[in-house]
């Protein structure tokens, strides 16, 4: 009996901590930040991009420099956001992706962030056949204790898309 116990209970601490990432959300220009099924205050919008050698290695050929605003309209629950940014083709097939930061604005402080970021270059993707860059909404960093079963809140952020993937849009 109190082996069978142990088991449901080993059972248990088992199942908690085997979290899946689930499927990102659908990528767009402007994305509302969500986290699971929480939505953040926060929305992430491309504003132009180009395709260009990158003034630190010109020699490794193009690369795709992009602008994005990010508007927070309340308080964010995290001191930063992390945000996938994807330059992807025609059929909106990845070719490179990347993580950008959005830093959690205080009370008083501005609430619109304008940045910019690189995609590229790499020499395993051709970025010439870049249509558009889309931000992907989930915010990519776990909790501050992912991976401890008893303090984790479970969270688990989807996985970035790689070279190939098609991304669903809204």
């Amino acid at each position: 009996m109190t082996a069978a116990c142990a088991t449901v209970a080993l059972a248990g601490c088992l199942s908690s901590t085997s979290h899946e990432a689930s499927e990102p959300g659908p990528a767009a220009v402007e994305v509302t930040v969500v986290r699971g099924e929480e939505t953040y205050p926060l929305t992430a919008r491309v504003t132009e991009w180009e395709l260009r050698p990158h003034p630190q290695v010109p020699e490794r050929g193009d690369a795709v420099h992009f602008t994005y605003r990010a508007v927070q309209e309340g308080l964010l629950p995290e001191a930063s956001v992390e945000l996938a940014a994807c330059a992807v083709d025609s059929a909106d097939v990845v070719l490179l992706c990347d993580i950008i930061a959005v830093e959690r604005a205080e009370p008083g402080d501005a609430r619109v962030a304008d940045g910019d970021s690189w995609l590229g270059p790499v020499s395993e993707s051709d970025l010439s056949d870049t249509a558009r860059v889309l931000f992907l909404p989930d915010q990519l960093k776990p909790d501050l204790h992912a991976g401890d079963p008893k303090d984790s809140d479970g969270y688990v952020p989807p996985a970035i898309p790689g070279p190939g993937d098609r991304l669903r849009t809204s």
